[in-house]
């Protein structure tokens, strides 16, 4: 009997395939949501506000579904994923704490990435987000910067505090490790997190 396929040695090349597939397949589901159940919820709430006239409370469930779906689009992959890092840094940052002293830097004009490369990127940031929203203080101020540097790409994120909380402390703790693990293999970048008595920096190159 004759094998039909050779089995691929290498993990990491699996991984990264792995990734790029499981990536646009999420990619592929948000764009089916926003463009067909989101467009078609969008042409019933039209029909409803000219059909139930005052009846605000069915209006309103249509609006909660609406945003729920919208929402949910966006979890699945960034709106703007294949279409600038910039922008989507900058649409997740409006999820993050309003009262966090956010600076972000970022540069009008980013060549196009790999939309593996940019869901690797939100995810650190994301975990980020949650790290920050679990502290009993949120910092001082919070740096995000996306830059060229030669011939890399750089992502920084700098936060100040007055006294530096164990659990950011923490930046070869586990779950840290596999996500910037991950980065490094998926992107063959590199990924540091170092921290003194009162900032935390972490630096993803690629």
């Amino acid at each position: 009997m004759t094998e039909l396929f050779d089995p691929i040695p290498d993990s990491e090349q699996l991984l990264r395939w792995w990734h790029q597939h499981q990536t646009q397949w999420l990619a592929s589901e948000a764009d089916a949501v926003r463009n067909g159940l989101l467009q078609d919820l969008f042409a019933v709430r039209r029909q409803l506000e000219l059909m139930a006239g005052d009846d605000i409370h069915t209006l309103a469930t249509v609006e909660h579904l609406y945003d729920a779906l919208e929402n949910l689009g966006d979890r699945l992959s960034s709106p703007y994923g294949q279409e600038s890092l910039p922008l989507a840094m900058q649409h997740a940052l409006k999820g993050w704490p309003s009262e966090l002293a956010l600076e972000a830097r970022l540069p009008n004009r980013w060549p196009v990435e790999p939309i593996e490369y940019v869901t690797l990127v939100l995810s650190v940031l994301e975990h980020l987000r949650e790290t920050l929203v679990a502290l009993p203080n949120l910092p001082q101020a919070c740096t995000v910067e996306l830059a060229e540097r030669q011939e890399h790409k750089q992502l920084t994120v700098q936060l100040n505090l007055q006294t530096l909380p164990s659990t950011l402390e923490g930046c070869n703790s586990a779950d840290w490790a596999y996500h910037l693990s991950t980065f490094e293999s998926i992107t063959g970048g590199q990924a540091r997190c170092t921290h003194t008595d009162h900032a935390v920096l972490w630096q993803l190159t690629w």
